[in-house]
């Protein structure tokens, strides 16, 4: 297989400009965050990009006459609730540079040899010539 420079070039150019996007979901996934106030307006629960609780408050002085398995609940379901956003907020930014036919929030599909892949890629690039 033989490429001309201009060829080359592009693809070069066209690589870059994905490591790029690449870079640019990275940075805006590691700072993602989602934060959900319950209904009632009494909890309020954040979590970062990982869904671990980043912050947890409770609103007005009505929980402290709750009981605790209705306050847990409350507190459950709101972290619950931003953690699904996360997820969610997390994957349509992925899917933007996934590859075709490739869920990323799934990982790869079952059957995929990603070390065939890569030797037929390189035996493929390996008789590459520059005009």
């Amino acid at each position: 297989m033989r490429f001309t420079g201009e060829e080359l070039e592009q693809m070069i150019a066209e690589m870059a400009e994905t490591q790029a996007s690449i870079a640019g979901v990275e940075k805006q996934l590691s700072e993602l965050s989602a934060t959900v106030v319950s209904k009632d307006r009494l909890v309020s629960a954040t979590v970062d990009a990982q869904g671990a609780i980043s912050e947890l408050k409770l609103s007005g002085q009505s929980w402290r006459e709750m009981s605790a398995k209705e306050l847990t609940t409350k507190i459950i379901d709101a972290v619950t609730q931003a953690q699904h956003d996360v997820a969610e907020r997390s994957a349509a930014l992925l899917a933007g540079i996934a590859p075709e036919g490739i869920d990323p929030m799934s990982g790869l599909p079952d059957g995929i040899d990603m070390e065939s892949m890569m030797t037929g890629l390189l035996s493929q690039f390996g008789s590459v010539t520059h005009e």
